[in-house]
């Protein structure tokens, strides 16, 4: 990733509006080989469990194969597997098979050692194929910036910010760098919202009030007087053109049969690195009257975060949201990864939690206005040589459809 702060025409425009954010950490394991917390002291020995998929069919025989080691050893005797809720499980030949969708929990005891648990999910439609690459030799892809809107209905100062971001991709060349996103994860002076999510994202993003507006999970601001909408589109120019050399390529196939929703994510790497890989289920189409709204635009909501599958654990225990790893992923090369979701478990999740918190139960959901915002992220290196974690590249598609790579 180029140096950011090296275009003179977004130094001043950094001053007054950017904070930093995505320290990495050299020392936590989970920068790279996993999301379970690391082992500790360098000596202990540390038992773990490992899968070979995180997703698995409940038809055709379809399983995940798993190892169990301690220390560098694998063991294969003597161990016990229990489920999330600690109860004994039978896992003949370390194969764990499925008879229904959703999500579980396993970990291992060997001994008087307990490993970390792992999650393997599990569905009743077939897990989709990468679509083909329409330029296999080639790691020259499109790049765009993630950007999150945090927002309310009842804020007072956000149609501010909503009429500069709007200006800003009223620019088409803009619109097409950008993948937007709305975060309603706060409530203001007791005004119910329809788009209401309880996520601890806002408290990663650094957003301490209303509005903010979060870059790649790096750069963030507020609103401020004098904010236009061309510094946005420069804003949004500079971010994409300081990934040129470095973005990684993200092919999409996703199916949605009734209520799950499989998406196969493939990650083609521009430079040799470490990858992680995230999503958003998106809704469209949201009426929530808007306070101090200037438009009528203002009072429907787009984009809207209704879920977030990034979420993972530092090993200090913090919350971070750059994605799940997918390891070392060599120039040219691939990886994947597969997000499985059953929109009835979201939506009533995200509904009782609107009615308890915001006061307000969510609608049933429009399969016709759901979409997914995907994302990779890795490491990068500021001005000063100190590393951070940021978002490479990300894509809006379809929750039913293929979405090749793109390239320039």
């Amino acid at each position: 990733m180029k140096n950011f702060f090296k275009y003179a025409s977004l130094l001043a425009a950094a001053v007054m509006l950017f904070s930093c954010h995505g320290y990495y950490d050299p020392n936590d394991p989970n920068n790279g080989g996993g999301d379970r917390p690391g082992p500790g002291p360098v000596g202990d020995v540390v038992l773990k469990i490992t899968s070979d998929r995180n997703l698995i069919q409940t038809f055709g025989g379809d399983y995940a194969a798993l190892t169990v080691t301690l220390g560098n050893e694998v063991v294969t005797d003597g161990v016990t597997f229990f489920d999330g809720s600690n109860k004994i499980i039978d896992i003949p030949d370390f194969r764990f098979y499925a008879d229904k969708p959703g999500e579980y929990e396993i970990w291992a005891n060997y001994g008087t050692y307990n490993s970390e648990k792992i999650a393997i999910k599990a569905v009743s439609i077939k897990i989709p194929q990468t679509p083909v690459d329409p330029k296999p030799e080639s790691t020259d892809f499109k790049v765009r910036t993630l950007v999150t809107e945090f927002t309310t209905t009842g804020c007072s100062w956000c149609p501010s910010m909503k009429s500069v971001l709007h200006g800003a991709l009223e620019n088409a060349s803009t619109a097409d760098d950008v993948v937007m996103t709305a975060c309603h994860s706060s409530l203001v002076g007791g005004v119910k919202d329809p788009s209401f999510i309880r996520t601890g994202y806002e408290d990663f993003s650094g957003a301490t009030g209303l509005p903010f507006v979060f870059c790649d999970m790096y750069y963030g601001f507020g609103y401020y007087n004098g904010l236009a909408a061309t510094d946005l589109v420069s804003l949004f120019d500079e971010l994409c053109a300081s990934k040129e050399d470095s973005a990684a390529g993200i092919a999409v196939t996703s199916s949605l049969v009734g209520n799950e929703i499989v998406a196969k994510v493939t990650v083609k790497a521009a430079e040799t690195g470490t990858y992680r890989v995230g999503a958003f289920l998106l809704e469209d189409g949201i009426y929530g009257k808007q306070t101090s709204a200037t438009a009528d635009w203002m009072h429907n909501h787009d984009n809207v975060i209704r879920y977030i599958d990034s979420r993972y654990f530092s090993n200090t225990g913090k919350e971070q949201f750059y994605g799940h790893s997918v390891g070392l992923v060599e120039e040219g090369r691939t990886a994947d990864y597969v997000f499985a979701w059953l929109l009835d478990d979201i939506w009533e999740e995200g509904a009782l939690n609107g009615e308890l918190y915001g006061g307000y139960y969510w609608d049933e959901f429009n399969k016709e206005n759901l979409h997914l915002a995907v994302f990779v992220s890795t490491v990068g290196t500021d001005e000063k040589g100190n590393q951070y974690y940021y978002v490479n590249n990300v894509i809006d598609c379809p929750v039913n459809g293929d979405t090749p790579y793109e390239y320039r």
